[in-house]
């Protein structure tokens, strides 16, 4: 494993953390704040863009397929 390697399997992990505590902060708000009816939109568009980011973090990291770009041939 090489010095860049290294470091950008760090930055992958720090994004996936960011991600992950965004959207449970999102989602706590929602559950426990009374949120006013401007901003309850901009809320769900928020949730509406990080679900499917989370969807590729989670595929990215507890799938077990080669990630090398093998084709399996």
């Amino acid at each position: 494993m090489t010095f860049a390697t290294r470091n950008i399997g760090a930055a992958r992990m720090g994004i996936a953390l960011i991600v992950l505590v965004l959207y449970g902060v999102a989602v706590a708000v929602l559950v426990n704040a009374e949120i006013p009816k401007a901003n309850k939109d901009v809320l769900m568009l928020l949730l509406g863009n990080l679900g499917p980011l989370l969807g590729a973090i989670g595929q990215h990291y507890f799938t077990t397929s080669n990630r090398r770009g093998s084709s399996g041939s």
